[in-house]
């Protein structure tokens, strides 16, 4: 059985903190907290980077070093105040109560998780329209397929799978990026960007291809055939 990266980094996230849990409980001390929260975030976003084959995309390079960064130096920044100061008066009576420790450690994943969620998910679908531009020029390549339309892979559940990866991967950097924005309208502002790319690709790019593929497979049955149960861009939705 296969287990698909997001899950794979949820298991390990919550795993980590279990573990973690069990060593703290025993020596009732909270000194690594922090530290073990940037290590399951750099982690964590590494499992999913090199899993999904990040490594050959810019943007995602370019978020995965960053959060490496950031993680790194957080977490290390708070272990030193932690170890400077003797203690972590937040875990004063966290710390001697098992339930009250094991639910702290448990919310940690839970914020190393959500947090990353906006990136893991470029990561999952970033590679959508890589995948679905491959499919379709090794489909073309083939001297037998001359002619016929491709109905394979993920354009078996989608007519448009590139462009439904496209659209994802910017609303998926707009996620990503509101999140440090403190005034509303900045995010309204900052969404001009993929509501555009949706609009040009989701409605202008889209009709074009849709009525030159009827003109070129209309009287096709099996294309008609296709056509009907098979989505336009979002599978088993629209």
């Amino acid at each position: 059985m296969t287990f698909p990266p997001l899950a794979i980094v949820a298991i390990v996230d919550v795993g980590i903190q279990w573990l973690c849990f069990i060593v703290s409980a025993i020596l009732k001390t909270e000194k690594f907290f922090d530290l073990v929260g940037g290590f399951s975030f750099i982690t964590c976003i590494s499992i999913s980077f090199f899993l999904n084959d990040r490594y050959d995309y810019a943007l995602c390079i370019v978020q995965y070093i960053l959060i490496v960064i950031w993680a790194a130096r957080l977490g290390l920044f708070l272990m030193y105040r932690i170890w400077r100061d003797g203690k972590d008066r937040r875990f004063d009576d966290i710390k001697v109560n098992p339930i009250k420790l094991f639910i702290t450690w448990t919310m940690q994943a839970v914020w190393v998780f959500l947090t990353l969620f906006p990136t893991l998910f470029l990561f999952e679908w970033a590679k959508l329209d890589v995948i679905a531009d491959h499919q379709k020029l090794m489909f073309k390549q083939k001297p037998e397929n001359a002619g016929k339309f491709i109905d394979s892979g993920l354009w078996s559940i989608s007519r448009h799978p590139n462009y439904l990866g496209e659209i994802t991967l910017w609303w998926g950097l707009y996620i990503s990026a509101v999140t440090v924005f403190s005034e509303w309208w900045w995010v309204l502002v900052a969404a001009i960007g993929p509501a555009w790319v949706t609009f040009l690709l989701g409605f202008f790019s889209l009709r074009m291809l849709e009525k030159s593929s009827d003109e070129k497979y209309g009287e096709n049955e099996q294309y008609q055939e296709y056509k009907a149960k098979t989505k336009v861009l979002i599978p088993f939705i629209i």
